[in-house]
């Protein structure tokens, strides 16, 4: 703000420990091609600011919302506190859309300064619909990661800022449930599902069974109750039409079906699920179809390597190569990739590929994959002679062992 005021006087404006007077502001408006008011409102926390806030917390918290909605409302608003609920609920659309170019432009642009200042919603002193969206957008980031002891401690405190039954609330009560159910805590996720339909059912709210449903499907199959679990799923299916768009959730239940049958072995039943999920990504427009295919095409791997089908294995790995993946998915090529050196005896390309991937599931926290790297990395490094690699891959894999063992208790 050369010319205007001093660097230490500005510093200072910037620390909120001198205000910043009108003149000053219309200037530097001026210069930054924005409204006095945008600079001047900032603080603005009126009952219809609000309001406002709150609203766009409501509707952008909801599976329904569509990409339509979010993109006609406004990025910039003279009160931040709209104006970063806006961006906190757009950021958690995007990732849930997997829309990553979207979501990193809106973080580079404007979130990252804010969520560096307020990134704590429990120590940040905000108005509260802004504590919630900070609040939502935490749990859906730590979602994304598999940090589900976060997931549990903020939706907690979510839940506690809300009106006990509102629609917002009850998404908020199947994250405390998939927390549960990651955590291997499953009498507290039972108390939570129990409730919620005890809610659902109270209030006529059907058309949120068929969510509740799929959460309930995921708790069945961590116990092991495969066959209830897969009558959820039918439940969430038959319940489909209480909702306006069916496609919202459809795409989640085959998934879940998919995955279940893959994993017990029952493959006949899954590549029917996979053959039906192809035909419904087939009625969608291009852009959809490009999002979803990448999708079916892993369950197809998943499904050969269950088998231990090599070469067809080999053949979907091409195929999914041809798509357009996100990280995820490149994370998932590598570890097919590496799977499939390891089964034809190539163990430098499986020590490639398996290194390539291990950081991220380490990361996220994929159980299941870790498992089996670290007992394949730690036996070809000790077929190599590699005793101390070999010795550090095992110790991961026991302390991963226990953990999960621990967390069963």
């Amino acid at each position: 703000m050369e010319g205007l005021v001093t660097q230490a006087h500005f510093a200072n404006i910037l620390a909120e420990r001198y205000p910043l007077v009108e003149d000053l502001a219309v200037e530097i408006a001026e210069r930054l091609g924005v409204a006095p008011s945008y600079l001047l409102r900032v603080s603005l926390a009126d009952r219809e600011t609000l309001d406002r806030a709150e609203r766009i917390f409501e509707r952008l918290s909801m599976q329904s919302v569509t990409e339509v909605e979010v993109d006609e409302l406004e990025d910039r608003h003279d009160a931040l506190t709209v104006e970063l609920t806006t961006s906190l609920m757009k950021a958690v659309f995007y990732q849930r859309m997997n829309d990553q170019a979207a979501h990193e432009y809106l973080h580079s642009s404007y979130l990252n300064f804010y969520l560096e200042k307020y990134g704590r919603p429990g120590e940040a002193d905000v108005p509260l619909p802004l504590k919630k969206a900070l609040l939502f957008y935490r749990i859906q980031y730590f979602r994304s990661k598999n940090h589900y002891h976060d997931v549990l401690g903020d939706s907690a405190r979510l839940a506690d800022l809300m009106e006990t039954g509102s629609e917002a609330w009850l998404t908020v009560q199947h994250f405390k449930m998939e927390a549960h159910i990651h955590l291997k805590q499953f009498e507290p996720a039972k108390q939570v599902f129990d409730l919620t339909m005890r809610h659902v059912y109270e209030n006529r709210m059907f058309h949120r069974l068929s969510g509740s449903y799929v959460a309930y499907s995921g708790y069945c199959f961590s116990m092991g109750m495969i066959q209830e679990a897969l009558l959820a799923l039918s439940m969430a299916e038959a319940n489909l039409v209480y909702l306006d768009n069916q496609g919202d959730l459809m795409p989640t239940i085959l998934h879940n079906r998919i995955m279940m049958l893959t994993l017990t072995g029952e493959l006949g039943k899954a590549m029917e699920e996979i053959k039906r999920f192809e035909e419904l990504i087939a009625r969608e427009p291009e852009d959809t179809q490009r999002q979803f295919i990448p999708i079916t095409r892993i369950y197809r791997c998943e499904a050969a390597l269950v088998q231990e089908n090599w070469s067809l294995l080999s053949q979907e790995i091409e195929r999914l190569r041809e798509s357009y993946i996100t990280e995820d998915q490149q994370m998932s090529l590598a570890y097919y990739d590496c799977r499939l050196a390891l089964a034809a005896g190539n163990k430098e390309a499986f020590l490639r590929y398996a290194q390539a991937c291990l950081p991220y599931y380490e990361a996220t926290g994929q159980t299941l994959r870790l498992e089996t790297l670290y007992e394949e990395l730690a036996t070809v490094s000790e077929d190599q002679r590699r005793y101390k690699e070999s010795s550090g891959y095992y110790r991961k894999l026991a302390y991963l062992l226990k953990n999960n063992a621990a967390d069963r208790t």
